[in-house]
């Protein structure tokens, strides 16, 4: 079903899409049946098991997208029993209770009926934009794909829908930002034999990440997706949100910061030697060869890993190491020793002093930038696990508060603008009572997947609490910061979401401010007059971003252009 079959209206959209699926069912429903009826008839009748298997998994992966979580239930739990009865070749044998099926998914589909449930999100017609990310969807089920996409295209991505593995295959002269594949789209017979090597093989011209879905769970679902080449798997029904988020970090991660290393190398030689290796590879690199300037280089530079040399004049770097540890700011930053020094007892005790590992002398090219890149990927992780919001994927409140003290403390020895956002979901109190809090979950981490999708990498955005975001914008005057967060408010208010078969969309309000406009303000009294103006913005209509002015506040002091 194409976009242009359906009718204008969001919420009669939803409703063509789930009424049609619903009539589907009937015709599914009862060729299930005609296929149980061949077995019951002819127990070794291999091609209606194998029909049979593949209703299953067709309704296992598409009801629950639907609303029909407890049918898709019931089709995964049949389905799974077909296949073990197929993987040992012992056909209907292995599959008691046959003449109940077909009464078990119907049961199934009334009790879904009588909750009236389902979650769903769309989107009003927008423009396409260039800089959208592509997802190509690579998915049997019409129906299905139509569904998925509308909900992704919410998010700000561009879908392309392909329904086999030869479609795939004729559109492989260009790629997209992401592939989204279900692992049983195609009729191949080698796919059924040799599913891992079937895709790898038509995959292999594809240079982006690839995400795979299916009815299926577990470890050898999960494990059958990384041998086809895939770097995750989604089991159906999809949670669109969480696929969406997904994405986004998987597309924003190759847009990520450089990573930043410090040597601290006496030896020029080495230390340019190394800095212009790790430079090739992308990453920021700062040298210091005075060990008695390495705290305020740290704080200066902020380093994620720093290479060590083991003997320098002043102190070891073992030394330098403890002095570090005793630091919390610094106590967990990954350490790697230059050495080569062979003496089993000198290592061990740097490595206790809080080092990380040895990399000998001379150093390898490769080794040193894989052993870089591969720590501090770790470290991202562990931070990103311990600062980070688990619906939204945001900066907690603590860790982005202490990003705005961070950045308000480098202001002041590098000056350059930067801004503050405060912005919270309007009447959100209202979603939680009228649809439930799984659908306000749903809310909110929609506008965390937008954040990250209409912000940098380098832009700090937390989840303030409940309902409230806060947003620290680098090299951001409060009038780009505006016209930014006004852009995120009109791509929020476009998103339709749904609760119980009810349509709604949501707003959001802002209040906007920059460090230029109040230069005395400490980052604690900044971060409050953006809460100030975003209390305007409430009391003014809401759905809009304000501004805070340093005419509202006596205490602001003259601005830079009036100290000029």
């Amino acid at each position: 079903m194409s976009d242009k079959s359906l009718p204008s209206d969001v919420d009669s959209r939803l409703k063509v899409l789930k009424i049609a699926y619903r009539q589907r069912l009937v015709r599914e429903l009862d060729q299930i049946d005609d296929f149980l009826q061949a077995l019951r008839q002819d127990p070794a009748n291999s091609q209606s098991l194998r029909a049979l298997h593949e209703a299953l998994h067709k309704l296992a992966g598409s009801a629950g997208t639907f609303g029909f979580e407890q049918l898709g239930r019931q089709a995964s739990l049949l389905e799974e029993q077909v296949s073990n009865a197929l993987a040992k070749a012992e056909g209907v044998a292995e599959l008691p209770g046959l003449t109940d099926w077909v009464a078990q998914l119907r049961a199934s589909l009334q009790a879904d009926e009588s909750r009236k449930t389902g979650l769903g999100v769309e989107v009003l017609e927008q423009e396409a934009n260039d800089d959208q990310l592509s997802i190509w969807l690579l998915e049997r089920d019409t129906m299905l794909a139509d569904y998925i996409g509308q909900q992704l295209r919410s998010f700000g991505f561009t879908v392309l829908h392909l329904r086999d593995a030869q479609e795939l295959e004729q559109a492989s002269s260009c790629s997209p930002d992401l592939l989204l594949v279900d692992h049983h789209a195609s009729e191949s017979p080698e796919l059924k034999t040799q599913p891992e090597a079937f895709w790898r093989d038509r995959l292999k011209s594809f240079n982006c990440p690839i995400i795979f879905t299916g009815a299926e769970e577990g470890f050898f679902a999960r494990l059958h997706a990384v041998r086809s080449g895939g770097r995750g798997y989604f089991t159906k029904p999809l949670d669109v949100p969480q696929l969406a988020a997904h994405v986004a970090r998987i597309l924003k991660s190759g847009e990520s910061a450089p990573e930043r290393i410090l040597i601290v190398e006496d030896d020029s030689d080495m230390a340019q030697f190394c800095q212009v290796v790790l430079q090739q590879a992308g990453m920021q690199v700062e040298i210091l060869d005075q060990p008695q300037n390495l705290l305020q280089t740290a704080s200066d530079f902020d380093p994620e890993l720093i290479l060590m040399d083991l003997r320098m004049p002043v102190a070891t770097g073992a030394e330098m190491a403890a002095i570090l540890t005793q630091i919390e700011r610094w106590a967990h930053l990954p350490i790697i020793y230059l050495s080569a020094e062979t003496s089993a007892e000198f290592r061990g005790h740097a490595l206790s002093s809080g080092g990380d590992a040895f990399l000998e002398k001379p150093v390898d090219p490769k080794l040193l930038v894989s052993l870089c890149r591969s720590r501090i990927g770790r470290l991202r992780e562990l931070e990103q696990a311990m600062t980070r919001d688990g619906l939204t994927g945001l900066i907690k409140h603590a860790s982005i508060k202490e990003a705005l003290q961070t950045e308000w403390e480098y202001v002041r020895r590098h000056p350059r603008p930067f801004s503050v956002v405060m912005l919270d979901i309007d009447h959100f109190k209202s979603v939680n009572d009228t649809h439930g809090h799984a659908v306000g979950d749903l809310v909110i981490a929609a506008v965390g997947t937008l954040l990250r999708q209409h912000f940098r990498n380098t832009d700090k955005l937390g989840r303030y609490g409940g309902e409230e975001f806060a947003l620290v914008l680098p090299d951001c005057t409060a009038s780009i910061a505006t016209g930014l967060v006004d852009g995120l408010r009109q791509s929020f208010s476009a998103i339709r979401f749904m609760g119980g078969g009810e349509s709604f969309s949501c707003t959001l309000s802002a209040g906007v401010v920059d460090n230029q406009s109040f230069p005395r303000h400490s980052a604690e009294a900044l971060i409050e007059q953006a809460d100030k103006a975003l209390y305007k913005a409430k009391h003014s209509g809401r759905n809009r971003v304000c501004l805070a002015s340093a005419s509202d506040d006596p205490k602001a002091g003259p601005t830079n252009k009036e100290a000029r």
